[in-house]
């Protein structure tokens, strides 16, 4: 008698507008969570729980942790989770909540490892933002916010994608400055892939 066939790896991809799609002509094929599941194939299900303008710090305008994405994260309880933010932490409004940022990053992907009955979570570095961008402290996000996720993955030992090199001297692919296109979430599908099926 044969075994029965193994339920997909559910992969939970946590973030903000990036995550999300936002800007893109067809988002939900375009999305890199989407690139990433065609990637990773059948063995996998992979779901977006990215929320536009969401935080990960929990005294700011959208914390991640009072979207209904968070509450749908933590049903899906994704054994791999993808944790994408960082950037609207960065936001002139946000700078207060600042000291604060990496316990509050801490505890989300803490949460989000237990939710999962002990995930795996890889962290990713937000994509530069380029100028002109009034709205976002780009000396905060590159000096305070980076800096600060690297040190919790390295300190957590989780995997880290560097969602930053990629990019950092590719403005064309940012339309708004903020958002990549099309090609640039599959770059970041891609990247995501390389790290994800290595677990």
């Amino acid at each position: 008698m044969s075994a029965p066939p193994e339920a997909p790896r559910r992969v939970a991809c946590v973030g903000a507008s990036v995550t999300f799609g936002r800007g893109l002509e067809n988002r939900r094929e375009e999305c890199y969570p989407a690139v990433l599941g065609r990637l990773l194939g059948e063995g996998y299900s992979v779901r977006n729980f990215g929320y536009s303008g969401a935080t990960a710090g929990r005294e700011t305008n959208e914390p991640y942790w009072r979207t209904p994405s968070f509450t749908s994260a933590e049903r899906f309880a994704g054994q791999i989770v993808v944790v994408s933010l960082g950037t609207n932490d960065a936001q002139h409004a946000n700078l207060g909540n600042l000291a604060n940022f990496r316990r509050d990053y801490t505890e989300l992907v803490e949460h989000l490892r237990k939710a999962g009955d002990n995930a795996q979570v890889v962290v990713a570095l937000p994509p530069p933002v380029f100028d002109p961008l009034p709205e976002i402290s780009i000396p905060t996000l590159d000096q305070t916010i980076r800096p600060a996720i690297a040190e919790t993955a390295e300190q957590l030992g989780l995997p880290l994608l560097d969602g930053y090199a990629m990019f950092a001297n590719r403005p064309e692919l940012f339309r708004d400055n903020l958002h990549p296109n099309a090609e640039g979430a599959r770059m970041i599908g891609q990247a995501a892939y390389q790290v994800v099926r290595g677990l």
